[in-house]
């Protein structure tokens, strides 16, 4: 069993992941202008880490598949939570992350919510 502490860290984890990928729902539109020219879309990694700006290039297709999986984010190599997540699948210059336990339920309320 989770103790409280550790699942409402999940919970925050779960939540900063879900703010990242709400941005980049908003650089979706400007990354499909691009997308011919450079066959990638550039988007803000997806870690729980809600200071972090780092942006990742990751192909459309790919992260398509990534944003079809409540539990599922991109993110930067080293930008993982073993506590919280594990990886799913590793492309250069990023990695799919699963959301386990507590976290994984919130971030799929979430995007229920979102929904």
């Amino acid at each position: 069993m989770e103790s409280s502490s550790h699942t409402e860290r999940a919970a925050r984890a779960a939540r900063n992941q879900a703010l990242f990928r709400a941005v980049n729902e908003k650089l979706g539109a400007m990354n499909e202008a691009f997308v011919q020219f450079n066959e990638s879309f550039t988007i803000a990694c997806e870690c729980a880490d809600v200071s972090c700006v780092e942006m990742l290039k990751i192909e459309p297709g790919t992260y398509q598949a990534v944003r079809a999986e409540p539990r599922h984010f991109a993110v930067l190599p080293g930008h993982i939570y073993p506590e919280v997540e594990v990886v799913i699948r590793e492309g250069e210059g990023y990695v799919v992350v699963e959301k386990t336990g507590a976290a994984g339920e919130v971030a799929e309320l979430l995007e229920r919510d979102e929904g």
